[in-house]
């Protein structure tokens, strides 16, 4: 750590799995502390001999579970399968649309 570095720059280099944004995310949920006061400000400038403990949250399960839904199935064949998707459906997981 550089004295008078940021507390998220100094985060993000020093836990390389996480980014800034990351890193200022979970400032601000208050999951960080500085000599043991808990911290929100991103900003805050560290000095020589600060203590920083960081609480990471466990990652959220990316598992994906199957749903049965009514298709309308136009042509299948051994290669290549036609299905009518209504408007609005979603085609494969993501953020926000899990299954």
């Amino acid at each position: 750590m550089v004295a008078g570095e940021r507390l998220d720059k100094y985060l993000a280099q020093a836990i390389s799995d996480l980014s800034r944004a990351q890193v200022q995310r979970l400032i601000a949920a208050g999951r960080v502390t500085v000599n043991g006061v808990g911290v929100n400000k991103a900003s805050l400038r560290l000095e020589a001999g600060d203590e920083v403990m960081v609480r990471v949250p466990p990652p959220e399960s990316t598992e994906v579970h199957p749903e049965a839904i009514p298709l309308s199935i136009v042509y299948e064949d051994d290669d290549l399968l036609v299905i009518d998707k209504p408007a609005g459906m979603v085609v494969h997981p993501a953020h926000g649309h899990r299954s």
